[in-house]
């Protein structure tokens, strides 16, 4: 009964913060709509964009190491995505965005059903200041790196949020503030929230700010708290996350620091809660050597939880939302599709990248993976924390017509340590390489419908 009417409570809150938001909104709009519409030079635009994206791939240990008598995949797959922006000054710009997903040949030649047709971004800005505007309804949420809010626009799917975000800016100071509650339908009573089914978190709430000290450096701080609800006994399990990031720039070098904390705390029926505790630290830059060439060097160190450990505290980091593909290797084997028993993770890598003319870069990157925590064999035995290397090589040309291909090979070197964080049974082999190539083209035209001064 009691966790009955905290949940009732909380849902009361939520429902009471959102009625007064309403309310300062439709208050402030009429306001300074009709103080804004005295300027003699608006201008009214509506765009379309589109996206058309093919990629090819070959996978042969991605995510996860392919095993001895398993064969490679091989497929294409494409994202296509139709928008229509409307925008008219400062004042109101809407946008809505439709995605598909396909496998080349997953339909029928001669189609019989309806393509699975989605709603990837419908939203509208307005202002509600000459500083603040508001943003609502299904959008991305991406900031600073993206190392925890992030588009994940490599993966076709992309990710987006269903939210409300007020954004302030005045002088050197950025403030974002955003709140999202999710609900996997309309009902008539209770709030429950299965999140296996839709959005992975019942609510979200955090603060973003940035100050801008000078041209070259900026700082920036993430505050966010987020709440899922099981579905085995509806109880909350919540997740604070705290960062601050700073970002340097210059001609010639880029520094960027970062460091986060996570608490929480995850109820637990008629036992005791499991409590949050982790870290996460990142340091990375870059230098150009010359108009063509740069160098970088960078470690990222995410706390983990020892195989074996029997704490009730939770002492893994969780990147939650960021795109991870960017930072831990391009063949995903962390914190993308297959997990590694929250053992947390030691990434040191070096990475270069040429420009062999204004319309090709080559890359290349080389990580060096070890576990923080203790690792453990088939015989619970102490293992090496070493887990592999991984080696990246891309490319992206530019086309005249605006197009864009990009490729590129990955190679993953694993110990047997990767074995086990991947439990992989001991009867298994893992086959000596473990590599994934890919090619895409990318398409993204934009058609101006009309765009005038009014």
């Amino acid at each position: 009964m009691k966790s009955t009417t905290q949940q009732m409570q909380k849902a009361y809150k939520i429902i009471l913060t959102t009625f007064l938001l309403s309310v300062f909104i439709l208050s402030t709009t009429k306001v300074i709509f009709a103080q804004q519409n005295n300027s003699t030079d608006i201008q009214e635009e509506l765009k379309i964009q589109l996206q058309i994206r093919p990629r090819a791939e070959l996978r042969n240990g991605v995510f996860t190491p392919i095993l001895q008598g398993e064969q490679p995949a091989a497929f294409i797959s494409q994202r296509n995505r139709l928008g229509l922006i409307y925008s008219k000054g400062n004042q109101i710009t809407t946008s809505i965005t439709l995605q598909m997903l396909n496998v080349w040949g997953n339909d029928a030649q001669v189609q019989q059903t309806a393509n699975n047709v989605s709603l990837f971004e419908a939203w509208v800005q307005m202002a509600l200041s000459k500083k603040m505007q508001i943003k609502m309804g299904r959008q991305i949420l991406s900031y600073d790196d993206e190392r925890i809010l992030g588009s994940l626009d490599w993966h076709n799917a992309g990710r987006k949020h269903d939210a409300v975000l007020l954004m302030h800016e005045k002088g050197k100071l950025k403030t974002h503030i955003g709140l999202a509650f999710n609900q996997n339908t309309e009902k008539v009573n209770n709030t429950f929230f299965n999140d296996a089914q839709s959005q992975p978190y019942k609510s979200l709430q955090f603060a973003w700010l940035q100050y801008k000290v000078n041209d070259s450096l900026k700082f920036t701080t993430l505050l966010m708290n987020q709440a899922k609800q099981k579905s085995t006994d509806s109880l909350y399990a919540t997740t604070q996350t705290f960062g601050v990031n700073a970002f340097y720039k210059t001609a010639k070098l880029n520094a960027t620091a970062s460091v986060y904390l996570q608490t929480g705390k995850s109820n637990i029926k008629n036992a005791a809660a499991i409590n949050t505790s982790a870290w996460m630290a990142s340091l990375y830059g870059n230098y150009s050597v010359s108009k063509k060439f740069t160098l970088g060097i960078g470690s990222d160190y995410l706390s983990g939880m020892g195989m074996g450990s029997t704490s009730n505290k939770m002492t893994a980091f969780n990147p939650l939302y960021g795109t991870h593909h960017k930072f831990y290797g391009y063949m995903d084997y962390f914190y993308v599709a297959s997990p590694h028993k929250n053992t947390g993770l030691w990434d040191s890598y070096l990475n270069a990248s040429l420009k062999a003319d204004k319309k090709t870069n080559f890359q290349i990157a080389v990580h060096h993976f070890v576990s923080p925590v203790s690792i453990l064999n088939y015989q619970n035995k102490a293992a090496s924390a070493y887990l592999g290397n991984e080696i990246d090589l891309s490319f992206n040309y530019s086309l005249d017509n605006g197009a864009k291909i990009i490729g590129g090979v990955g190679q993953m070197l694993p110990s047997a340590s990767m074995k086990y964080i991947k439990n992989i049974p001991d009867s298994k082999e893992m086959k000596p390489m473990q590599n994934w190539i890919w090619i895409s083209i990318i398409v993204n035209p934009e058609i101006k419908l009309f765009s005038r001064n009014i």
